[in-house]
């Protein structure tokens, strides 16, 4: 009998370790595969490269510069992080995306952990996958933004507390406090509010108010403050007010009650964001909701709790960005992860014919769409993108025909996971060796700082006016500083600027280059790319340049 149970045993273990190697290399193929490609994208990437760069140009690591000028919008964890991956493999775009990829395989492994926890080792791979492979993640996971890291430490402070409360564990209620602290100083203090409105929806609807009693809170309050507190202490005591006002009332308080920086939504924003960056496992929480409702045990509410209480936060916040959805990404994945896991384990496809149905008919509709968007009337130079974009809806296409009928015709109910996980990896296989690289065309600035670096010397200013692209032209001009020019017509910043020194470069829009004329300026047109110029207010000796 010993033996029978050791092979039966033996059986499930070597295929469940087989299927998590698996997730985990396919999810770092996801994240890190070609990560350093393509030049950074307008306006978060640069802006962060260039804070980064700007550690080791002002030797200043407590308060972050932009443009050399103080930065008061986020704290420096993020930064600091990058700056110590900068230091180790110099400054370039893997290096200030490589945090955002490693933590959000972090994030990845927090979510199976807490799925496998609480529904076992299938609903953990399931969990991971559906969190990692999703739209949204991807592309967080790939860029040099701050998102993924808040996102793993949300995480963990979410479950770290849910479990220190269930299982009244001491050590995962200190993982969450310490969480909560390094969230905070990730991108401020969202990192424990969510986690405390969390506890406190999910002590409320489950009356577990004696259990939280259990835990040392005052001590709890104590290390947090002292963790996350002592950047904002020693930034408080250095700038005073200005840094109390430009960072707790415009960035935090500020961003919640009116739009920051022209980032308006309706309260259902996150609701069609939500179909799009959980994509394609959206198709599956209507059955997650629907099942964790029906059980209602005190883990379906917590995650519950999880997925609505930062959902309605946002919703309610007066500034939307897509970036937020993230967080109730996490809870979501959960959900799904045990939908999916008792689905394998039973092998019950009857329990996922509604999500079955809706999967395959949304990655058809997406395909279309991608090759419709493909087949459209482009002009000028995009045409060169059209072949990309229909390859990847001919990727998606086969993709959903063949999740939907493999899963019917073979009868097991795994395949479903296999079909989107194949999917998507051929999806990002598409985007980043063919479509991307194509886009480069289109992101002129790289090209726009190499043409004026290899003519700058000292006492040459750089400017832009009308243009978009700054941040870009800030951090591959090596970070020597900007001037904002003005927009045109009508500013007389752009004659003060091209008269200020003896020669100066700046990156125009060709439509105010006749305005700039005459202003009675004499100007040189050094490089034209589709939608910017270089021009300079001197003869220059760069090969490619016109009068």
């Amino acid at each position: 009998m010993r033996e029978v149970l050791g092979r039966r045993r033996e059986s499930t273990v070597a295929p469940l370790m087989v299927a998590r190697a698996g997730v985990f290399i396919l999810l770092a193929f996801l994240y890190f595969g070609r990560l350093g490609g393509g030049s950074l994208w307008d306006n978060s990437e640069p802006t962060y490269g260039e804070i980064v760069k700007e550690l080791f140009r002002t030797g200043d690591w407590l308060t972050l510069h932009l443009n050399f000028k103080p930065w008061f919008v986020h704290p420096p964890l993020w930064f600091w992080t990058a700056g110590v991956i900068v230091r180790v493999l110099g400054l370039d775009e893997l290096a200030v995306r490589l945090p955002s990829a490693v933590f959000g395989m972090l994030s990845d492994f927090a979510v199976y952990y807490a799925a496998r926890r609480l529904y076992g080792e299938i609903a953990g791979l399931c969990a991971a996958l559906a969190l990692g492979t999703g739209l949204e993640f991807i592309v967080l996971s790939r860029l040099a933004i701050l998102d993924t890291m808040l996102v793993f430490f949300t995480t963990v402070a979410f479950f770290a507390i849910y479990f220190a409360v269930r299982d009244h564990n001491r050590r995962a209620f200190w993982l969450a406090i310490i969480a909560a602290a390094l969230g905070t100083l990730t991108k401020g203090p969202v990192a424990v509010v969510l986690p405390v409105l969390v506890l406190g929806a999910y002590a409320a609807w489950t009356k577990a108010w004696p259990r939280l009693r259990c835990l040392p809170w005052a001590a709890g309050l104590l290390v947090y403050v002292a963790l996350a507190g002592s950047w904002f202490y020693a930034e408080t005591a250095v700038w005073g007010a200005d840094f109390a006002r430009a960072y707790f009332g415009l960035s935090n308080v500020g961003r919640f009650l009116s739009p920051f920086e022209n980032q308006p939504g309706p309260f259902y924003y996150y609701i069609p964001v939500s179909i799009l960056g959980f994509f394609p496992y959206i198709a599956f929480v209507p059955k997650a909701l629907k099942e964790a409702w029906k059980r209602r045990g005190d883990d379906e509410r917590f995650l519950l709790c999880c997925a609505a209480v930062p959902l309605l936060f946002f919703s309610a916040a007066q500034t939307k960005l897509p970036n937020y959805a993230a967080l109730f990404f996490p809870p979501l994945a959960v959900l799904v992860g045990a939908v999916l896991g008792r689905a394998i384990e039973g092998n019950d496809l009857r329990s996922l014919r509604g999500a079955l149905v809706v999967l395959p008919a949304s990655l058809v509709l997406l395909s279309i769409g991608l090759m419709i968007y493909g087949r459209a009337n482009f002009l000028g130079p995009t045409l060169q993108l059209v072949p990309s974009l229909e390859l990847l809806g001919w990727i998606v296409v086969p993709a959903a025909v063949a999740t939907f009928v493999l899963t019917l015709a073979v009868n097991r109910a795994w395949v479903a996971p296999l079909g989107l996980s194949a999917m998507m990896a051929g999806f990002v296989a598409a985007l980043i060796f063919s479509v991307l690289p194509r886009v480069e065309a289109f992101k002129p600035m790289k090209g726009m700082a190499a043409a004026i670096m290899s003519m700058w010397q000292p006492g040459d200013d750089i400017g832009i006016t009308g243009a978009s692209g700054g941040f870009s032209l800030l951090f591959y001009t090596g970070g020597r500083g900007i001037t904002l020019v003005g927009p045109m017509p009508g500013d007389a910043r752009p004659k003060e600027f091209f008269r200020r020194r003896p020669r100066v470069f700046c990156i125009i829009v060709p439509g105010e280059y006749q305005g700039l004329r005459g202003m009675g300026l004499r100007l040189w047109v050094l490089k034209r790319a589709a939608k910017v110029w270089l021009v300079s207010n001197a003869p220059t000796t760069y090969r490619s340049a016109v009068r």
